[in-house]
């Protein structure tokens, strides 16, 4: 062979192995909250919504890692690019604005979404304010919702009722309205429900028939990753998608709601 040719069969060579090596891994840093919020999502990534999100990111060979961060800071670090994904999102206009969601000509594709539940209303026993699922009576103190969370504050400013958005996880606003500082709370329905079966709160806390709120829940990307990932994300949904109505999804779906409210 001549020496001439020798570092073009080379080049050739190294692209050919190249080209049929796999690809490497994608990485999906995901911001979530650093108090869980049950059974959805946790810290370290091993809520429901985490679950199927790790299910649908393994068939895709995306390589998932969580960074726990206070609510309000997550959305920044997503809005700005700092972290790629938040793990459990509302559709609302507020941040539709600033992340990006799974669509179909404009509008949200609800079978995309990796989780659904009910925000409630929680009362103190003893106290006289209601709520008829359209408005609040006899309401004196501020309603409760904790730090960060958008759609229970943007609703409660369009009632035009107070609010204390202080408290930084619903535990700290259940002891609140323990302590006096209100008569109610919103709070997820089943992260509510388990607070409600603690020594402390049992009996003395009460929830409310009519839903607050019914919404999904997604998987919210953010702008500069979605460019970056178009396809890739598309699909990742899609298959959250599919396998959100798999057996074996909801197997341990189930499963982990039973172990959370076990008495």
């Amino acid at each position: 062979m001549h020496h001439s040719r020798l570092p073009a069969l080379l080049l050739a060579l190294t692209l050919a192995l190249w080209l049929l090596s796999p690809a490497q891994a994608v990485t999906l840093r995901v911001c979530t909250m650093e108090s869980a919020v049950l059974p959805f999502i946790t810290p370290d990534g091993q809520g429901t919504a985490d679950l199927l999100i790790r299910m649908a990111a393994q068939e895709l060979d995306i390589t998932l890692i969580y960074q726990p961060a206070p609510l309000a800071r997550c959305r920044e670090l997503v809005r700005t690019g700092s972290a790629d994904a938040f793990p459990a999102a509302p559709f609302i206009p507020t941040l539709a604005a600033e992340f990006r969601y799974p669509l179909q000509r404009g509008e949200i594709e609800t079978g995309h979404a990796v989780a659904s539940g009910r925000t409630m209303v929680f009362r103190r026993v003893g106290s006289s304010v209601d709520w008829d699922g359209v408005r609040f009576a006899r309401l004196n103190t501020p309603v409760l919702t904790p730090f960060g969370t958008v759609m229970p504050r943007e609703k409660l400013q369009a009632l035009n009722v107070p609010i204390d958005a202080n408290g930084r996880t619903m535990l700290a606003n259940f002891q609140k309205m323990l302590a006096g500082r209100a008569d109610v709370a919103v709070a997820l329905e089943i992260h509510g429900a388990q607070l409600l079966m603690l020594p402390p709160f049992a009996g003395k806390i009460e929830m409310l028939p009519a839903p607050f709120l019914d919404e999904n829940y997604y998987l919210a990307i953010s702008p500069a990753y979605y460019e970056a990932h178009t396809q890739l994300i598309e699909k990742l949904w899609d298959t959250i998608g599919r396998l959100r109505r798999s057996p074996l999804y909801l197997a341990q779906q189930r499963k982990a709601i039973d172990e959370l409210l076990k008495p």
